[in-house]
């Protein structure tokens, strides 16, 4: 069971994470995360189709930086929600906005 201190960590570090989504700069962040996203596709693409045969650690690292990138743009959205979920399942109450 979460203490009282547990959850109130987990609600700033939520509310933290959350603040990043509305800076001015975050589209853009999101736009830099995308280009580059699409940029390794395109590599991943080229080396699996390598008239020498694709480099399996080559392509398991692009899918690897590809799912951190994902990864690092996809908390702040989710924290608010990942909070909630761990409140309910805690059997706490969770208040509306």
């Amino acid at each position: 069971m979460a203490t009282v201190q547990d959850t109130r960590a987990l609600s700033h570090r939520a509310g933290a994470l959350s603040a990043f989504t509305k800076h001015a700069s975050w589209p853009e962040f999101e736009l830099a995360i995308q280009e580059k996203v699409a940029k390794l596709k395109r590599t991943a693409a080229v080396l699996a189709l390598a008239d020498e045969g694709a480099d399996q650690r080559k392509l398991d690292q692009i899918r690897g930086t590809i799912a951190a990138l994902n990864w690092f743009a996809g908390v702040p959205p989710n924290a608010q929600h990942t909070l909630e979920k761990f409140l309910r399942d805690q059997g706490l109450e969770v208040p509306d906005d």
